[in-house]
């Protein structure tokens, strides 16, 4: 675990507010810049050169749009599906979490921070962890009046939730990274397309394999290697509770429920409107191609 963490000398401070707001992007969809940065994200990289080119991008949240093959009519199956089920005592999971949050009053000490990790794990030792949200993606949330979207709480490099951690290790991941995603009554994530930069750069930092890879611009994964990214919920589903993957939505979502979803390309946002908490775990990582998740097979686990 410590391995994983960082001072704040060693912190990469690219991604902090740009002084000069000149070079702010003033909205994700302009047509010049997207064009721009389209031809510039396809050009060739390793994975190595491809995470150090994005994280010092002023215009993150572009490079995503750009990045994004989804056209929409797409058939529902292609957006979003279930490929495994997990038998577990979920109530008691679910408690545990919920315990965790009041007992750090996530839903009043809501913050999203610039320049320091936004995790709520261990409040005064925040600064030991890079930040993995980028600034220009905040900016452009906080411009259009995203101001609360959701909380993660980290897992994987922590010593909280080791029965997440027994279900992190059911799908066989190369360099999984699990959080729990606890979206609080109000919260409003946007509608935006992902990188999945969180894990890919704990991989790329530690692991020459995947650091000297190529990166593949068309599957924003490393040759031979699939990114994937999973959600299962904790809890059941309550009115006012959202997630859209374009124009297909998922909902009654029961817990230990399994769902992978085109993360490249599909466009998607959650929000909460209903006056229940909304938590569920969030597990990414890479798997080769002859991983059943690769192959787009199924599976169900009992713990």
């Amino acid at each position: 675990m410590e391995k994983y963490k960082r001072n704040l000398d060693a912190i990469d401070h690219t991604q902090n507010r740009y002084n000069d707001h000149n070079k702010i992007h003033i909205h994700p969809y302009d047509p010049q810049v997207l064009e721009k940065v389209r031809e510039d994200f396809l050009l060739p990289r390793t994975c190595k050169e491809f995470i150090d080119w994005v994280d010092t991008h002023p215009h993150y949240d572009v490079v995503a749009e750009a990045s994004s093959q989804y056209i929409r009519g797409t058939d529902r199956s292609e957006a979003f599906w279930q490929c495994a089920n997990i038998q577990a005592d979920w109530q008691s999971i679910n408690d545990k979490i919920t315990k965790y949050c009041l007992d750090n009053e996530i839903d009043t000490k809501f913050d999203t921070d610039y320049t320091e990790e936004w995790r709520i794990y261990d409040m005064k030792d925040q600064n030991t962890y890079v930040p993995f949200r980028h600034n220009s993606e905040l900016d452009n949330q906080r411009k259009h009046g995203f101001k609360k979207q959701y909380q993660l709480i980290e897992v994987t490099l922590t010593d909280h939730f080791a029965e997440l951690k027994d279900i992190e290790q059911l799908f066989e991941f190369d360099w999984a990274k699990t959080d729990i995603n606890y979206q609080p009554t109000s919260g409003a994530f946007p509608r935006h397309v992902d990188f999945l930069t969180t894990a890919f750069k704990r991989a790329v930092e530690f692991d020459e394999r995947i650091a000297n890879a190529k990166y593949n611009p068309l599957t924003k994964c490393p040759e031979g290697w699939v990114l994937k990214r999973i959600l299962i919920p904790t809890d059941s589903w309550y009115p006012g509770q959202m997630f859209s993957f374009e124009e297909h939505f998922w909902t009654d979502w029961k817990p230990g429920q399994v769902i992978d979803f085109n993360w490249a390309h599909c466009r998607h946002a959650t929000a909460n409107s209903g006056y229940s908490p909304r938590p569920l775990i969030k597990i990414t990582g890479l798997v080769e191609e002859s991983h059943w998740l690769a192959k787009g097979e199924w599976r169900d686990f009992v713990l």
